[in-house]
């Protein structure tokens, strides 16, 4: 069953319809990860904005980010980034990843700095 959630995004509202367990599922486990992989001191950003074909979430994190090679491979099951000396079975992303496949959505994973090509910003486009 599919809801209609109330999303506020840069002062306007509009409808998104998401079932809202699921919603809120990819949301705490994209938090939790750059929770997790941002060191003390560091950022963590989350912005909601609207175009005229999407809503789009943005999480930026300041931590080691997830080197290119490993990108597509971090939404896989189980897949750890080794070295990364965090605890966790590598089902976040997976279940995140699962989540947008079956709202049919978009997610994309960038450097938060790329000119240093580090941190993390993760992208879902809900189409509207």
């Amino acid at each position: 069953m599919f809801l209609c959630t109330e999303v506020i995004a840069e002062k306007s509202r509009c409808l998104l319809n998401a079932n809202p367990v699921r919603l809120k599922t990819l949301i705490h486990n994209l938090i939790d990860n750059a929770i997790r992989y941002t060191p003390n001191g560091g950022k963590i950003d989350l912005s909601i904005t609207k175009t005229d074909q999407y809503i789009e979430m943005t999480i930026k994190d300041t931590g080691p980010g997830i080197a290119t090679d490993e990108a597509l491979k971090v939404f896989e099951p189980f897949y750890r980034v080794l070295g990364s000396n965090e605890y966790g079975s590598g089902l976040g992303l997976a279940i995140v990843a699962s989540i947008v496949q079956k709202m049919d959505e978009k997610i994309s994973l960038a450097p938060t700095d790329a000119v240093n090509n580090c941190g993390l910003c993760i992208t879902v486009q809900f189409a509207l």
